[in-house]
């Protein structure tokens, strides 16, 4: 229930593409006139609730002959469709619910696909001192920013404590030799913030064993190119300029030029509650079990793989400014964030990110 006597005001950005920045600068392409010129194919489609797309050139490079266009777009869709059927937090017999459900303390067999995003986030875990944590929805849930939260009520300290008692990635054990893994306490593992990261890898990886080497793979907004574009040029993806009001068309911050690399961008400029003059982000340090306070409005990560860049983008949205970038530099990772100041929005960079500045 809303309190009438006090003000609230709360903004959610909504869409398939909620949590995402990114979007594509649509550029011409000037295709080679002759016989043998590169092709460029398009398949889009829907997967973990959002939205996908995969561009990939064919003619550029002998591998790719004999690649069947038809059969390549059916391996995609199966491709993604398995992987939502393991980390879907919706479909009750996914691989994911069903580990959720499983009985505390005891290994539980787990796919390849499962090993492998659950090294890497406990591998992210680590390198965040915790501010990446696929157990925080109970916390995100308290906060009213889960799927049936209002926002209208600030959480007591108490409730605060006890949800912070059943999260932390720390009590999951990973087996990698027997491929088993179980929870030492009652935690629930989300990847949502990593999941889709994994997805544009895997197409990606599905890609390259075919023969192919020119791609860009999207997926909710988290990319990965490789090779170049039809006309021989980078692939160049936009950064969303930040606006806190919605009506507003999007603009661009900033174009990146891109090979070989993937890309994630998260961002919290756009979903927030505000109360007793007070603003109440939807990005909650799993650390603190509050919301966080800082400016930071965006952060673009640079990584080799899609998973990494997908979860070290969230785990510095909790982090923070200061945070995000001494980490960047410690272990040189292109970083892009914008902080929020009181007539705008300021740039910053780690220097491994300014090879990846376009100059447009």
């Amino acid at each position: 229930m809303v309190d009438q006597d006090k003000t609230y005001k709360k903004i959610i950005k909504t869409g398939p593409r909620a949590s995402f920045l990114f979007v594509y600068l649509l550029l011409p392409l000037m295709l080679w006139s002759c016989s043998e010129q590169p092709k460029q194919h398009v398949f889009n489609g829907m997967t973990m609730g959002t939205s996908y797309q995969v561009k990939l050139v064919l003619g550029q490079n002998a591998s790719d002959k004999s690649v069947s266009v038809e059969n390549l777009d059916e391996q995609i869709k199966n491709r993604l469709d398995a992987l939502n059927q393991i980390f879907s937090t919706y479909i009750e017999i996914s691989e994911l619910i069903q580990f959720n459900q499983g009985e505390i303390a005891q290994p539980q067999a787990i796919s390849e696909d499962m090993q492998v995003v659950m090294s890497i986030a406990q591998e992210i875990y680590d390198l965040t001192d915790g501010a990446f944590d696929p157990t925080v929805a109970p916390l995100v849930n308290l906060w009213g920013f889960g799927p049936k939260g209002s926002g209208d009520v600030i959480p007591q300290p108490e409730q605060v404590k006890n949800a912070r008692s059943v999260i932390g990635l720390n009590y999951l054990v990973l087996n990698n030799t027997t491929k088993e893994a179980q929870r030492e306490r009652d935690i629930k593992l989300d990847f949502s913030a990593i999941a889709k990261g994994y997805a544009v890898d895997a197409v990606a990886e599905l890609l390259e064993s075919s023969g192919i080497e020119h791609y860009l793979v999207e997926v909710g907004g988290e990319l990965r190119a490789g090779g170049h574009k039809p006309n021989g040029d980078l692939w160049r993806i936009a950064i969303e300029k930040p606006s806190i009001d919605q009506s507003l068309s999007q603009g661009v911050q900033q174009v990146l030029s891109l090979q070989d690399v993937a890309v994630a961008t998260s961002g919290d400029y756009r979903n927030y509650f505000e109360k007793n003059g007070k603003r109440y982000s939807h990005t909650i340090d799993p650390r603190t079990g509050y919301p966080v306070d800082h400016g930071l409005a965006s952060v673009t990560v640079v990584e080799k793989t899609a998973i990494r860049a997908d979860a070290l983008a969230t785990a510095m949205m909790v982090m923070g400014p200061e945070d995000s970038l001494m980490l960047a530099e410690e272990y040189n990772i292109p970083v892009y964030i914008l902080v929020k100041e009181a007539d705008g929005f300021k740039v910053q960079y780690s220097r491994a990110f300014a090879q990846y500045l376009s100059g447009d």
